[in-house]
């Protein structure tokens, strides 16, 4: 496969030299739509092996120029997730990706998380705590390997955490992702895991840091201890809550100022 260095695209300025014939891949089954673009499975029809193929519906937006300069960047990483090549089809810009058959989701959602269960008198549990550190610790290596290169994931959730058949990590979806700067748009992150202080702001760009993919890791924790969703705004006690009030009530003034008020528990 040529690789993206190598691949003449929209973004490099240089003359077509190659027509990337699709001929090459079978589409096979959506496997994920979004907000920039639907996902197919393919396979390789001269070696058999299977691809996940991004097209972005929206065309040529900083999004898809963002999404692919971060690939780009990444390249090579253990935990992230590996573009090998980009490519114009259908006047739609793709990017062909690893497949991986699944998400962190599949495995964390289950609805009892680490509580044990008895089988025969038998303690099992339905999530072993070694897998929750399992995760853990190579979603934070990957969010590392992202800041250390100033590249900032923004919207980082169980299901664009994906799991191969051995049940390594691969970070992806990086359609929100972008370098860091000091003003950004706080319209970022999938609700559940977004941080409280990107809730407050009312403004089209608001200063925050990388520490808002460490807050969505801390949730995805959570979920997995719990077996489910924590962050998620529904009625308690006939009170509908938003999810901003139940991340606030989870705080402190010594977390964050969104919970000034508050007295540490």
């Amino acid at each position: 496969d040529r690789t993206i260095s190598s691949l003449t695209n929209p973004f490099n300025g240089q003359d077509s030299e190659v027509i990337y014939k699709m001929e090459k891949y079978r589409k096979d089954t959506v496997i994920g739509k979004g907000a920039y673009g639907t996902v197919y499975k393919v396979t390789c029809r001269t070696t058999g092996k299977e691809y996940a193929l991004k097209y972005h519906t929206q065309g040529v937006e900083d999004a898809t120029v963002r999404e692919i300069s971060c690939l780009a960047a990444l390249r090579g990483l253990p935990y992230v997730i590996d573009m090998h090549d980009c490519f114009v089809d259908n006047d739609k810009i793709a990017m062909l990706m690893a497949y991986v058959p699944y998400t962190l989701s599949d495995a964390i959602h289950n609805g009892y998380g680490v509580k044990p269960y008895y089988e025969q008198d038998r303690p099992l549990q339905y999530l072993p705590l070694s897998f929750v550190a399992h995760f853990s610790a190579q979603v934070a290596t990957a969010l590392s390997d992202m800041h250390i290169r100033n590249i900032v994931h923004r919207d980082l959730t169980p299901y664009n955490v994906l799991l191969t058949e051995d049940l390594t990590v691969k970070v992806a979806d990086m359609g929100l992702s972008r370098h860091s700067s000091k003003w950004m748009s706080p319209t970022v992150v999938t609700e559940p895991y977004r941080a409280p202080e990107l809730f407050r702001s009312k403004r089209k760009s608001a200063e925050y840091t990388c520490a808002i993919d460490m807050w969505s890791l801390g949730v995805m924790i959570v979920d997995a201890m719990e077996g489910r969703v924590m962050f998620c705004g529904r009625n308690i006690r006939r009170v509908n809550m938003s999810t901003y009030q139940i991340i606030t009530k989870t705080l402190c003034s010594q977390d964050h100022p969104s919970a000034a008020s508050r007295q540490c528990l």
